[in-house]
C-alpha cells in the first residue's frame, strides 16, 4: 500500500524527467494505468507526493512517477522540426534560453511553437534569444516571417551569413577577378541601412523579412556570423558552446569577402552557410546548412591544406581526413542540404558521426534524400550500426494532409456556422475550431520531429510513435572505451 500523502516542503516544485524516459501513472501504485509517456529533460511541475512517488504536471498531463525518474538539472534539447522541404531547428539550452536555427519555407515552425507554448490558450510572449539564418535560401528563412509578424514572439539577436539579396545585382558586387563577393553586411547598422532602403529592398523576400524584424519591439540586433566568431553566452567558457566554423571570410581590397563559388549565386549562398558546432561536455552536434561540393572543396583546403580533388596518395588522404576530423568530427550531424548528392565523400568522412538527421519534405523536385547520399552517410559514419533519421520518414502522413477528411469537413462546417452565428454562440464555435486546428498543428509538431537531448555525457535521439499513447522510439548513445559515443542495439 502506498504511504500517506505528504505536503511538499523544502523541495522545489520544478524538476525534469530523468534518463531516458518515464511513464506517468494514474495513481502512486506502479501497476496503475498509464497516463502518458514522457521524455528525458521534459519540464515537470511537482504538485504532490505519496511516499517515494511524485505527482507531476508534464506535457499537458498529470500523473505519478517514482522520484528516481526526476532530476534537478536541465539538459540541452535540440528539436529538428518537420518543416517540410527545408531546415528548422528549435533549441532549448540548460540556461532555459530558446534558439532557432532556420525555419523552413512555410508556417510549420510557427505552428510548432504555437503548439509547444500553447499560445492559443495563454498570453505568453515567447522570448527567442538567438535566431540564426544559415543562409538566404527560402526553404531556410521564409518560415521566420510568421514569427517576425506575430506579437507573440520577441527576438533578441538575428545572425546571418553576411549575404543579403537586393534588387539588381542580387548578391551584390564582385571584385575585378569575379571570384569574390565583396558587399557583406557584418554589422547591425550595415544590415539596417540596406533593408531600410526601399529601392534596394524591392520585393525581395529576404531583405523584407529583416526589414519587418526591425519593426519588432524591442528591435532585434542583426549581425554576421563567420569562422571564429562567438555568440554571447555560448563561448568556450560557457556550459554550451556554439563554435562557428563557417562561413570563412577573406580580405579583398581591404574588405571582408566571400568566395563566389563557380560564379553562381545559388552555390555561393548555399556554400557559405553558417556552420555551427554545438558542444556540451564531451558531446558535439553539427549544423551545416546547405554546404555543397564547391564549398566542401574550399573548406577542406582551408582547414587541412589539402584539396580533396587533387589527392594523389592514400597517405595524403588519411592525413587530410585526420586533420579534417580535428575540426568537424561530431557525434550527431544535421545532414547538409537535405541529403543532396552535391557532396565530396572524403569531406563527409570528416564528420564521422554516429547519428545523422536529414530534414526534407514531400512534393519537392529534388528527390531528397538521394539514395547514393544515404549510402555514403552510412559508409562514412562510425559504429556497426550508424543511425540515419529523417523528418520526412518519421511522419507517415504528408505534411499538408495533417488531419483526416472528417476533421477537414467538420472544420469547414464550423467556420461556415460561425459566419452567421449570434455573438453569444461564437465563443463556443471558436473553441471547437481551435481544438481541430490544435490537432492540425500537433501532427507537424509531434510526428515528424527528431528529438536530440544530451547532458554532455550521453545522448538520446527520439521520435514519436504514431500509435496513440505509444510514446517514443528512443536510441541511446553512450561513451565507449575510447570515449567516443556509440549506439548499441539493446
Amino acid at each position: 500500500m502506498a504511504a500517506p500523502k505528504l505536503k511538499l516542503l523544502a523541495m522545489s516544485n520544478v524538476m525534469y524527467i530523468g534518463f531516458p524516459e518515464a511513464t506517468l501513472k494514474s495513481t502512486a501504485e506502479p501497476k496503475s494505468a498509464t497516463v502518458k509517456k514522457v521524455l528525458w529533460g521534459d519540464w515537470a511541475e511537482v504538485v504532490d507526493t505519496d511516499g517515494e512517488f511524485r505527482k507531476i504536471h508534464c506535457r499537458n498531463a498529470v500523473g505519478w512517477v517514482h522520484h528516481t525518474k526526476l532530476q534537478t538539472d536541465r539538459i540541452l534539447e535540440i528539436n529538428f522540426i518537420d518543416v517540410g522541404q527545408g531546415d528548422g531547428c528549435f533549441i532549448v539550452t540548460p540556461q532555459d534560453e530558446f534558439i532557432l536555427v532556420d525555419a523552413g519555407v512555410a508556417d510549420n515552425m510557427y505552428r510548432f511553437l504555437k503548439w509547444r507554448f500553447n499560445l492559443d490558450h495563454n498570453q505568453f510572449r515567447v522570448p527567442i534569444k538567438h535566431l540564426i539564418i544559415s543562409h538566404p535560401d527560402e526553404d531556410h528563412y521564409n518560415g521566420f516571417k510568421y514569427i517576425v509578424n506575430s506579437p507573440r514572439f520577441s527576438i533578441e539577436n538575428i545572425y546571418h551569413n553576411g549575404i543579403i539579396e537586393r534588387t539588381g545585382k542580387n548578391l551584390g558586387p564582385v571584385d575585378a577577378s569575379g571570384l569574390y563577393l565583396t558587399d557583406l553586411y557584418a554589422t547591425h547598422q550595415q544590415a539596417k541601412d540596406l533593408v531600410e532602403n526601399a529601392a534596394m529592398r524591392g520585393s525581395k523576400q529576404y531583405p523584407n523579412l529583416l526589414f519587418n524584424a526591425l519593426k519588432m519591439q524591442p528591435q532585434p540586433h542583426i549581425s554576421m556570423l563567420e569562422k571564429g566568431g562567438e555568440i554571447a553566452g555560448y563561448g568556450k567558457q560557457d556550459k554550451v558552446q556554439f563554435k562557428i566554423l563557417g562561413p570563412v571570410t577573406e580580405q579583398v581590397d581591404g574588405k571582408k569577402a566571400l568566395r563566389y563559388f563557380n560564379k553562381n549565386d545559388g552555390e555561393a549562398k548555399n556554400g557559405h552557410s553558417v556552420i555551427v558546432q554545438l558542444i556540451m561536455g564531451k558531446v558535439k552536434i553539427l549544423l551545416g546548412g546547405d554546404l555543397n561540393d564547391a564549398s566542401e572543396e574550399y573548406l577542406a583546403e582551408h582547414y587541412t591544406g589539402y584539396n580533396p580533388k587533387k589527392i594523389t596518395t592514400e597517405a595524403e588522404r588519411e592525413d587530410m581526413i585526420s586533420k579534417g576530423r580535428e575540426v568537424f568530427e561530431s557525434d550527431v550531424l544535421k545532414s547538409c542540404h537535405h541529403g543532396s548528392h552535391k557532396f565530396i565523400d572524403d569531406f563527409l568522412s570528416f564528420f564521422n558521426p554516429v547519428a545523422t538527421v536529414i530534414s526534407s519534405g514531400d512534393n519537392e523536385s529534388h528527390t531528397h534524400p538521394r539514395p547514393d547520399t544515404l549510402g555514403a552517410i552510412g559508409k562514412h559514419s562510425r559504429g556497426k550500426r550508424p543511425l540515419i533519421f529523417s523528418t520526412e520518414l518519421a511522419r507517415s502522413a504528408k505534411e499538408k494532409l495533417t488531419v483526416n477528411d472528417k476533421d477537414i469537413a467538420e472544420l469547414y462546417k464550423l467556420i461556415e456556422e460561425r459566419k452567421v452565428a449570434a455573438d453569444d454562440d461564437k465563443p463556443g464555435l471558436d473553441k471547437k475550431i481551435a481544438a481541430i486546428k490544435y490537432n492540425m498543428e500537433r501532427v507537424i509538431a509531434v510526428y515528424g520531429m527528431i528529438n536530440v537531448r544530451t547532458d554532455g555525457e550521453k545522448v538520446i535521439i527520439a521520435q514519436k510513435k504514431e500509435e496513440r499513447g505509444g510514446g517514443f522510439i528512443i536510441y541511446e548513445l553512450h561513451p565507449g572505451l575510447d570515449g567516443k559515443l556509440f549506439y548499441k542495439k539493446s
